[in-house]
């Protein structure tokens, strides 16, 4: 054995781990954002000390999201998008993913692109559509930039020109 198994036996090791907090990443009550989406998600998934429980999950996100943060905002969304540990609810869904894509979420970008796509909980919309999938595209996301060409063969040239401006008016906003 090399020298650190040397030292512990594997029920110390395993002892002293468990003791020292190691074993167990989760944090019981996190007060900061990061914390509660990280508890949010372990909640959603379930771990080997955390069943797994979408109502519980959904109120970590809220917790988060209610303090501002865009990847808890953006995971509420899905919660009432999908009606996972709430009640389904578009409108809701809508809210927490513009909150979130103003907070350069690119995912809730793209959620907000879809739903202006397809008229989900607004009046449908191509050139909200065009912006909100052209700031995702910006970020990396592969799917908005197809997204964006798809509506895109569905606008004008002036309407692209208009969604195009729109886009770096928001860009700067949530830079």
């Amino acid at each position: 054995m090399n020298g650190f198994f040397r030292t512990f036996s594997i029920p110390a090791l395993s002892i002293t781990l468990i003791l020292s907090g190691c074993a167990s990443q989760e944090q019981k009550n996190p007060t900061d954002a990061a914390g509660q989406v990280r508890l949010g998600d372990m909640y959603t998934k379930g771990t080997w000390t955390i069943t797994q429980n979408d109502e519980t999950a959904a109120d970590w996100y809220r917790k988060a999201a209610l303090q501002g943060d865009a990847a808890g905002q953006y995971r509420l969304g899905v919660c009432y998008e999908w009606g996972i540990g709430v009640p389904k609810n578009d409108l809701l869904a809508l809210e927490w993913y513009t909150k979130a894509a103003h907070g350069s979420n690119q995912m809730a970008q793209y959620e907000l692109g879809t739903f202006y796509r397809l008229g989900k909980g607004v009046k449908p919309d191509l050139i909200k559509a065009y912006l909100w999938f052209n700031l995702s595209a910006a970020s990396g996301n592969t799917n908005a930039r197809e997204a964006r060409n798809a509506v895109a063969h569905r606008l004008t040239a002036d309407e692209i020109r208009q969604a195009e401006h729109l886009s770096r008016v928001v860009w700067d906003r949530c830079q």
